[in-house]
């Protein structure tokens, strides 16, 4: 079982709660390597405990801009040569068992082609519209994106869906349970590494396989290969789309 199939594991049980997934989530990026990411001056940094985010690329801007703050208490500001996005809310306990209240949700804008990078404990990340790359880390939850050229994701359990055209540089998506469904945009030109431990695994499109039970894997290539895709999950599915 592999660390993020184990802080997974713990979710489940309700021995962490996404807050605290998303801690050892960064404790184990920080040891690891780091795949290809926007440049600082094109990328939003943002870090929340919890919460659903909308994000939608917009043409014409210079700026990003907070649609619908949702009670957050949003701030941006500029800093390293990008923006920071901070909440200045903070989460309150219900009752001697500590119920967490409900996710509260908000919506920001960016301009196309910007980059995100975004720690989340526990939530809904939505994204309408191309960022030049995503780097998440999200103890609970779900990442939905239209289309990406760098991608860097760490979940503990949920799902991941999206578009990503890759040509270069490496990647990553890393998932303790649930699902990865991913398509290939057209002119990809990518190294594929995929696998579960425990699960189904399905590739289709011009790259055909389909399997499922302990220990699956496929490792294919479109084009020259340029570019490296790693998506592993603990316990769960995993879906590629080629061209």
């Amino acid at each position: 079982m592999d660390e993020y199939m184990r802080i997974a594991k713990l979710l489940e049980e309700g021995k962490i709660d996404p807050e605290e997934a998303g801690r050892l989530l960064e404790a184990l990026d920080e040891g690891g390597r780091t795949p290809a990411a926007a440049p600082a001056a094109g990328r939003l940094r943002a870090r929340l405990e919890r919460a659903d985010l909308e994000v939608r690329a917009r043409e014409g801007l210079n700026a990003p801009v907070v649609e619908v703050d949702g009670g957050l208490g949003l701030r941006l500001e500029a800093a390293d040569g990008g923006w920071r996005l901070t909440g200045t809310s903070r989460p309150r306990f219900l009752g001697a068992f500590g119920l967490l209240r409900s996710r509260k949700s908000a919506v920001l804008l960016l301009p196309t082609g910007m980059g995100l990078e975004l720690r989340l404990g526990q939530g809904e990340v939505r994204v309408e519209g191309p960022l030049s790359a995503l780097k998440v880390q999200l103890g609970q939850g779900r990442l939905s994106f239209a289309a990406a050229e760098a991608l860097d994701v760490q979940l503990g359990q949920g799902e991941v869906q999206g578009s990503v055209r890759i040509a270069g540089g490496r990647h990553r998506v890393q998932l303790g349970m649930g699902r990865v469904k991913l398509e290939l945009a057209e002119g990809s030109d990518v190294q594929l590494h995929l696998s579960t431990s425990l699960g189904e695994l399905r590739v289709g499109g011009g790259l055909q396989h389909r399997g499922g039970g302990p220990a699956q894997r496929f490792e294919g290539r479109l084009g020259e290969g340029r570019g490296e895709l790693k998506v592993s999950v603990g316990m769960g599915e995993v879906e590629v789309e080629a061209p």
